[in-house]
């Protein structure tokens, strides 16, 4: 039924699982921001400009799903989607958890980790943490008819099941 998705989130919350599952349901390929985001990962950003461009074409095609949580590689995709999965969790200690449990994993740089764990609650605790740009919640606003929220893994999975 949709062609075009976009998963949107902090860290921490399933997303990549979730898009990785969702796309072998639907046959549809999927991309993670973080892959136009990054020219090494979590060590140098590619150029913005240039990020921006490279996923735009992606958002041109017929189909396609895509996650991640960086706000201007995700904005082209907001008009173009079909459907938007918003991974809005209210417990933020379960999503530290999944953080350094899969930097472990991974052996992510712990200094990567700390810095997005700091990131993450400068962003709960403020509206604006970042100067003024625009929070991911007034750029969503309005999209709004086209938003699926997951407050939890439980509505996550039973959305996949269904």
């Amino acid at each position: 039924m949709y062609k075009k998705i976009l998963i949107i989130g902090d860290s921490g919350r399933g997303k990549t699982t979730f898009t990785k599952k969702l796309s072998e349901k639907m046959s549809i390929p999927y991309y993670e921001t973080d892959d136009f985001f990054w020219k090494t990962k979590y060590s140098e950003p590619n150029n913005k400009e240039q990020s921006i461009k490279d996923i735009n074409k992606i958002y041109d095609l017929d189909s396609w799903i895509v996650e991640g949580s960086t706000r201007h590689l995700m904005k082209g995709g907001l008009d173009k989607s079909d459907i938007i999965f918003y991974f809005k969790f209210r417990n933020f200690l379960i999503q530290y958890f999944y953080i350094i449990k899969r930097a472990y994993k991974r052996r992510d740089n712990i200094r990567h980790t700390f810095e997005l764990l700091r990131h993450l609650t400068k962003k709960k605790y403020s509206i604006k943490y970042n100067g003024d740009k625009e929070t991911t919640e007034e750029l969503v606003k309005p999209y709004t008819n086209k938003i699926v929220y997951f407050h939890n893994f439980k509505e996550i999975n039973n959305y996949l099941n269904q």
